[in-house]
């Protein structure tokens, strides 16, 4: 039996010798990685800001990030992805593109923060697949308050729904993990902050 705490690895989504891997890094550095003084969304002060949405709307990179997600899912058994309004949207939209291309279809899904005031009053769009467990995606962790506000609303919604992982691209390694870890979600990335040069 192996008693060992948890390794970055045991949590890594693809290893570092796959040749997306530093493509993907690439891109980030050269569209995302921004240097200054930043207020984030969690309300913590940073001196760097991965604005992802250069990436994962970059058609390279939406390519990429949906491959790799798609790859994760379907070695996981997972036939169901979603995420909170609007980091997650480009993101979910590659997933089930490439889930197509990859003969892998999945269900894909987004949470809106606040119920719709008209229609339907949804709060969520696209499909859900009840009683089977879904990904739970986002661009960023920091927090994970993101990934667990796309859980709580996928709850309400589909009460028979599970989530069990979460995938984002990059992890800044500020109490995600551990927190998700409360709420019974394991949290895997991509990246950690540990991947650039900050």
């Amino acid at each position: 039996m192996n008693d060992s705490a948890p390794t970055r690895a045991d949590f890594a989504v693809i290893e570092r010798s796959d040749e997306r891997w530093a493509r993907l890094r690439e891109l980030i550095e050269h569209h995302s990685l921004k240097r200054g003084d930043f207020t984030l969304s969690s309300g913590g002060k940073s001196t760097y800001l991965f604005q992802l949405r250069q990436t994962t709307m970059l058609p390279e990179g939406a390519k990429i990030l949906g491959d790799v997600i798609v790859d994760f899912m379907r070695h996981h058994g997972l036939r169901c992805v979603g995420g909170l309004a609007v980091g997650a949207i480009p993101m979910v939209s590659a997933v089930s593109v490439m889930s197509f291309i990859k003969a892998f279809p999945v269900d894909a899904f987004f949470v809106r923060k606040e119920a719709k005031a008209h229609g339907a009053l949804e709060r969520i769009d696209g499909f859900v697949s009840e009683g089977e467990e879904a990904l739970l995606i986002d661009d960023v962790a920091t927090s994970g308050n993101s990934i667990i506000k796309s859980m709580e609303g996928m709850y309400m919604e589909h009460p028979g729904s599970i989530a069990r992982k979460a995938l984002v691209v990059i992890d800044r390694e500020e109490g995600a993990r551990a927190n998700l870890a409360r709420h019974g979600i394991e949290l895997y990335s991509i990246f950690t902050r540990r991947d650039f040069n900050i």
